[in-house]
């Protein structure tokens, strides 16, 4: 695997870790806590959704950089949405 594919992946990890911690951040700050719990998770699903869908079209194109940084991209923040809705709501 040719290093610029895995400085890529690694940057999405982190680009999207901080963007996920921004929006929560934003969201605990609010006194609606639960209801933008839910529009952050929605948010996260959503991008990643269209993150994966963007990163098959440039593996097919063989653009294996800009996929494996959308692929990456909402790795970090779906896995955190879940269990802070999970802490949230259970």
């Amino acid at each position: 695997m040719k290093a610029h594919v895995v400085v890529a992946g690694v940057g999405g990890l982190i680009i999207g870790h901080v963007l996920w911690l921004a929006a929560v951040s934003l969201a605990t700050r609010s006194t609606t806590v639960d209801v933008w719990v839910l529009v952050t998770v929605a948010a996260t699903v959503a991008i990643g959704a269209v993150c994966v869908v963007l990163g098959r079209r440039f593996q097919h194109r063989k653009d294996y950089a800009k996929a494996a940084f959308l692929w990456c991209l909402p790795v970090s923040p779906v896995l955190f949405s879940i269990s802070v809705l999970a802490v949230t709501y259970l």
